[in-house]
C-alpha cells in the first residue's frame, strides 16, 4: 500500500475497534474488533464505571497485533466522538475507574435535596 499507515482506534460502547488506515491510498485494512470490557460490578444504579487497566489491556493487544503488519506506521489516531474520563496522577497513573459517557449519576437529585 502506498504511503504511511496509521493505526486507527475506536473505543466504542460495545467494542474496541482498530484498523490500519492508509490516507494517501484512501484504504482501510486489517480491521480488528474486541469486546469492550464490562462495567465494574457492585456500583450504584445509574453508574457506569470500568477498569482502566482492562481497557488498556485490550488496546495494547490490538496495537501489538497490528503494529507488525505496518512496519511503516506513522502514528496512532483515535476517534473522539463520545467521551469518558479517568482521573490520573501527574505521571498518568489511574486514580479512578473509567467513568463512561453512559454514566447517568448526574441525572439523580443532588444530595440534600438541592438541584
Amino acid at each position: 500500500m502506498p504511503g504511511p499507515a496509521y493505526i486507527a482506534l475506536d473505543l466504542g460502547t460495545s467494542a474496541i475497534k482498530a484498523a490500519l488506515v492508509y490516507p494517501r491510498a484512501r484504504r482501510v485494512a486489517q480491521i480488528r474488533r474486541r469486546p469492550f470490557p464490562e462495567p465494574l460490578p457492585g456500583r450504584p444504579a445509574h453508574w457506569v464505571e470500568l477498569s482502566p487497566a482492562a481497557i488498556l489491556d485490550e488496546v495494547r493487544g490490538l496495537l501489538a497485533e497490528l503494529a507488525p503488519l505496518a512496519p511503516e506506521c506513522a502514528g496512532v489516531v483515535l476517534c473522539g466522538q463520545m467521551s469518558g474520563l479517568v482521573l490520573t496522577s501527574p505521571r498518568g497513573e489511574a486514580l479512578s475507574s473509567y467513568i463512561s459517557w453512559r454514566d447517568q449519576r448526574l441525572t439523580l437529585p443532588a444530595p440534600g435535596g438541592g438541584s
